[in-house]
């Protein structure tokens, strides 16, 4: 099943009741499998659809679309833009580009090679969602994080489903009212679409996050289901309001602080629980209401089998550190690359780059990270990407990006370059070079021009 069947199927059973709730108009779930169908109706089944939108109901439409017509979404954060949009265009060389206008203006020198809709037409059609075939090609992210670079990360539509339903049955919520409050591109954005509709549920759609709004919409519908990264819960803490229609607070994406943790239960009286994913694996860890009183990724979904694996091959003991590794039926297909999915399983094993430990009850504790990624803000970065940008400079021979400490943001991008010839200015030359050609949150603080990389 994928997710657009979810919404045919509830279409069916509760046709009235709400399913997409925005500031200025909310949908059916009958009113919404027709939109979804009609968008549909122009896509044919097995092409491929860049989605890259802000958040709203016309982007959650879209996007479900993609599924219903059996197309493939190439699932793009709205923020995406100059070099790494052009990237991945030409990578993925979509039949349809699915946009907003206020993307389009800003990137319409890069989509106007492509068929992109900004307006999405309808036609007057409704037909039942396509079945996909069991590991037929749904979702592609290019957030490849365990190889460390950007490139194709390739889903099926059952798995996205069957991810979603195990989810579900964690938060052991029985309704769901969720609030999205990040991109629909992101793992995240797609968990709490597919919690909502595993629960015939409805889902507030934030365009743009806004702390004191957030609130006001939360009390105003009664969301009982919060999941986001750190830096929301940060903006929720410096405002105040009503949050007690919410039975659950999840965190995830970037570490947790006990400071957000603690101020969010003196304000609101509510707890925060985390859960652990990431592309290539969806949402692989829930931590249960019950054990809220640490800071725990928590316990592996019932489908779930994990090992901690050492440097020297053993498995850690209780308390040790080690390499995370998955066994779960709704891994990744693979990379786009054969090769790169071959250096990342082991024996049907999925070896994750991130550090953990386990204690007497089972919760695991993030530690770190083998791969090479950062995380600022709650976005990956990629420091191979920034990497190659640096070395297409003419002044640069070499070049190697770290992260510093940026507090609760996370790891900052810094660069050490190595150049044919020292000048004046180059450093800030070098830094606008990058930061000219990623979105925001890739770019670099600072460059060091060094004599050898350690």
């Amino acid at each position: 099943m994928s997710l657009a069947k979810l919404v045919f199927e509830w279409s069916k059973k509760y046709p009235n009741k709400t399913f997409l709730i925005s500031e200025d108009k909310s949908l059916t779930y009958e009113q919404a499998s027709k939109e979804i169908s009609s968008i549909a109706s122009n896509i044919s089944p097995g092409s491929t659809v860049v989605h890259i939108m802000f958040n709203s109901i016309e982007s959650i439409l879209s996007y479900l679309a993609i599924l219903w017509a059996g197309a493939k979404i190439v699932a793009v954060d709205p923020l995406t833009s100059a070099e790494d949009l052009k990237f991945i265009l030409e990578d993925s060389n979509p039949d349809i580009v699915f946009t907003d206008s206020e993307i389009y203006e800003r990137e319409k020198n890069v989509l106007k090679d492509y068929k992109t809709f900004v307006n999405i037409p309808r036609k007057n059609v409704y037909s039942p969602p396509y079945e996909y075939r069991e590991d037929e090609v749904a979702l592609i992210y290019y957030y490849a994080g365990i190889a460390g670079r950007t490139m194709q990360v390739l889903h099926s539509a059952k798995r996205m489903e069957l991810n979603a339903l195990s989810l579900y049955r964690a938060t052991k919520l029985k309704e769901v009212r969720s609030i999205l409050t990040v991109p629909i591109a992101h793992v995240l954005g797609n968990s709490v679409l597919g919690v909502t509709l595993e629960a015939g549920g409805s889902m507030y759609v934030m365009k743009k996050f806004d702390p004191q709004s957030t609130v006001s919409i939360i009390e105003k519908y009664s969301i009982n289901y919060l999941s986001t990264v750190p830096m929301v819960y940060d903006s929720l803490n410096t405002v105040s309001g009503n949050l007690s229609s919410l039975e659950l607070c999840v965190s995830t994406a970037a570490p947790l602080f006990p400071n957000t943790v603690n101020t969010f239960f003196n304000k609101y009286s509510k707890k925060i629980v985390q859960q652990y994913g990431f592309t290539e694996g969806f949402v692989l860890t829930f931590q249960p209401l019950e054990y809220a009183d640490v800071i725990s990724v928590g316990k592996p979904l019932p489908e779930v089998e994990i090992k901690l694996v050492k440097d020297d091959g053993k498995e850690a003991k209780i308390g040790e550190v080690g390499e995370l590794w998955v066994k779960a039926p709704w891994l990744m297909l693979g990379y786009k690359d054969p090769n790169e999915t071959a250096k990342v399983f082991s024996d049907g094993w999925l070896k994750t780059g991130d550090l953990m430990s386990m204690d007497e009850k089972g919760l695991l504790y993030f530690r770190g990270v083998k791969k090479r990624m950062l995380k600022y803000k709650g976005y990956p970065i990629f420091p191979r990407d920034l990497e190659e940008i640096l070395k297409t400079h003419p002044s640069v021979i070499d070049a190697k990006v770290i992260g510093e400490d940026a507090g609760q943001l996370g790891q900052q991008p810094v660069a050490k370059v190595i150049v044919k010839e020292k000048r004046a200015g180059l450093e800030e030359e070098l830094l606008n070079y990058v930061n000219s050609k990623v979105a925001f949150y890739k770019r670099l603080k600072k460059v060091y021009i060094v004599d050898k990389l350690e």
